[in-house]
């Protein structure tokens, strides 16, 4: 029965990330290769993550209560962060194009990548549900979406919203929101 609820309480975020790719996210040209290839890696990970459910994986009680509030959270996060940015999607990840929107509300108030968030969270949650060899796959996504994160960071720094951003990035965390604010000239 866990392994049942695993698997469908993933299918919401999962499928959620999927549609963010194909509908939400802006392309100026054909799907950027890196990003083919961090598909392919998201479309393998979470098939390991069915098969360890399947045939592997010991699952407890506890693992799996926490996985699914934790599948729950990354959609929640997911959607609110689409949302937030339905007016003017964000570009896809590796995209070459340069920083044009700076976003600073909803989940943005919170967090400088909420969508890289949501999938991190994901990750873990597979992880923690099934453990063994996901760990590595949570492991290598969560560094793949952090260097994303930098890259996308070292654009807005060579851009016309440079400014803007240095002092968002003051004010706000990468992934882990910050417990208190900071204020202009207080140090946090």
């Amino acid at each position: 029965m866990e392994a049942i609820l695993l698997a469908l309480t993933s299918l919401a975020p999962f499928a959620s990330f999927v549609w963010g790719v194909v509908a939400h996210f802006r392309k100026s040209a054909a799907t950027p290769r890196g990003m083919k290839a961090l598909s392919v890696f998201n479309a393998s990970g979470y098939a390991i993550f069915l098969l360890y459910l399947r045939h592997e994986a010991r699952l407890t009680e506890a693992a799996t209560a926490t996985a699914i509030v934790l599948f729950g959270l990354s959609a929640a996060l997911f959607w609110w962060t689409a949302r937030a940015t339905r007016a003017a999607p964000p570009r896809i990840a590796h995209s070459a194009d340069g920083a044009d929107t700076l976003y600073r509300h909803g989940p943005y108030a919170f967090a400088r990548h909420p969508f890289y968030l949501s999938y991190m969270i994901f990750w873990v949650a597979s992880a923690v549900g099934v453990g063994g060899v996901q760990w590595l796959v949570c492991g290598a996504l969560i560094g793949w979406y952090a260097l994303l994160a930098r890259s996308e960071e070292r654009r807005f720094s060579s851009s016309a919203l440079a400014a803007g951003y240095m002092e968002y990035r003051r004010q706000t965390a990468m992934f882990v929101p910050k417990l208190t604010k900071s204020t202009p000239g207080r140090k946090p």
